[in-house]
C-alpha cells in the first residue's frame, strides 16, 4: 500500500520553507537515497521528507530557508537551553544528549537526534520494526 501523500505534501506540512530552497531536490533526493521503501512500506514518503528536512537543516544556514533568520529553535535543533541573554536575546543550546532525550549509541541516531524531524524519523522507525515471534507449524 502506498502512502496517500506525496514527499512534496509531507514537506509543506512539516517544514514548507524547505521546499523553496534551490537545493530542496537535492535533499529529498539525498532522503531517498538514505530511505529503505520496502521497511518503511507504505509510510516511506513519510520518512523521506523527514529525512530530507532533517538533511535540509543540517546543511542549511541559520538564516536560509530552513533557520528563516529566527533561530536554530524554530528550525528544529534539539537540546536544552545551556544560556540565556535578555539583552538583543541570545540562546545557547547543548547538545541532544543532554537533553533526556535517550538516543542509541548508533552514530547515525545521533545525527538524527539533532533536529526534531529526525527524532520524528527516530519514532517513525520504532513504528515500522518488523515484529519477531514464534509461529507454530501445522
Amino acid at each position: 500500500m502506498n502512502s496517500p501523500l506525496t514527499i512534496e505534501q509531507y514537506l509543506q506540512a512539516i517544514a514548507p520553507n524547505l521546499l523553496s530552497d534551490a537545493s530542496a531536490s537535492v535533499y529529498i533526493t539525498m532522503a531517498k537515497e538514505r530511505t529503505n521503501a520496502k521497511f518503511y512500506g507504505h509510510k516511506y514518503n513519510q520518512a523521506v521528507a523527514l529525512l530530507a528536512a532533517h538533511i535540509g537543516f543540517l546543511f542549511t544556514p541559520v538564516s536560509g530557508a530552513m533557520g528563516a533568520g529566527s533561530g536554530n529553535a524554530e528550525a528544529g535543533t534539539t537540546g536544552t537551553i545551556v544560556s540565556k541573554k535578555e539583552g538583543d536575546l541570545s540562546i545557547s543550546y547543548g547538545s541532544s544528549g543532554t537533553s533526556g532525550i535517550s538516543v542509541s549509541t548508533n552514530a547515525s541516531d545521533a545525527e538524527l537526534a539533532q533536529t526534531r524531524f529526525g527524532l520524528q524519523l527516530l519514532a517513525l522507525r520504532k513504528g515500522c520494526k518488523p515484529f519477531m515471534g514464534v509461529v507454530r507449524g501445522r
